[in-house]
């Protein structure tokens, strides 16, 4: 089984991210570098016979994210449902929850609008944006977590990026965390389980349950008045 990520391999996210897996979960994870090259990798692996669990980064009020969901639907009914979506926010949404309110470190300045974030609420209110050229960034709820990072992230963060390729070592108050510790963290965010090879339904059943978080973020935006998307159907029933 292989589990398709659209990032890329050296993102420090991705770096942070992989990091305390075992190798043997390490070597079944793979890049496509972009989600406009999801569709066709996932084509690739699944007519060498692999079960293919593509993880989209499915931000709301994002129509064209909404259309590779689709094709990667009609892509498993093709091959006997061989791949699964996990539709998750975006990486950056993840580690913010993990360390945004995290009192022993200072990965960020303040909790500012973190609600925002772990809320997935509308955002264009947010007092982070101050600028036009900010205004114009944050196009994306994952641009606005993006966002996010650049201005309320400590100096660990942005623009160095220790905290995500070391132990912490500098002379603050921080607990000094180390690498294996900031991953399993950061990972955990997920919520998710990665030794689920064997388990069909239980797959099928998380695909279910991050769709659901999805569609309940697209109602939500909605509402606000962003961009209507319509809701992510199901790939089985």
């Amino acid at each position: 089984m292989i589990y398709l990520f659209e990032d890329k391999l050296e993102d420090s996210l991705s770096k942070l991210f992989r990091y305390s897996l075992p190798d043997s979960v390490k070597d079944s994870i793979e890049y496509s570098d972009g989600n406009g090259n999801l569709v066709k990798r996932a084509e690739e692996l699944l007519n060498q016979h692999e079960t293919v669990v593509v993880i989209l980064d499915t931000v709301p009020a994002n129509k064209s994210i909404r259309d590779i969901y689709i094709a990667l639907r009609r892509l498993s009914r093709q091959h006997d449902y061989r791949l699964i979506v996990w539709n998750i926010l975006c990486a950056e949404y993840y580690f913010i929850t993990a360390f945004g309110r995290d009192k022993n470190i200072e990965a960020f300045k303040s909790d500012q609008d973190y609600e925002l974030i772990s809320g997935i609420l509308p955002y264009k209110e947010s007092s982070l944006i101050e600028t036009e050229e900010d205004q114009a960034f944050s196009k994306t709820f994952e641009k606005f977590c993006k966002l996010y990072l650049r201005k309320n992230g400590g100096h660990c963060i942005y623009p160095e990026d220790t905290f995500f390729i070391d132990d912490c070592r500098c002379s603050t108050v921080c607990e000094k965390m180390q690498l294996r510790d900031k991953s399993e963290n950061y990972r955990g965010a997920y919520k998710l389980f990665w030794n689920l090879e064997n388990d069909t339904e239980k797959l099928w059943s998380v695909h279910k349950e991050l769709l659901k978080i999805t569609n309940d973020a697209i109602e939500r935006y909605n509402l606000a008045g962003y961009q209507s998307i319509k809701a992510y159907p199901t790939i089985v029933s």
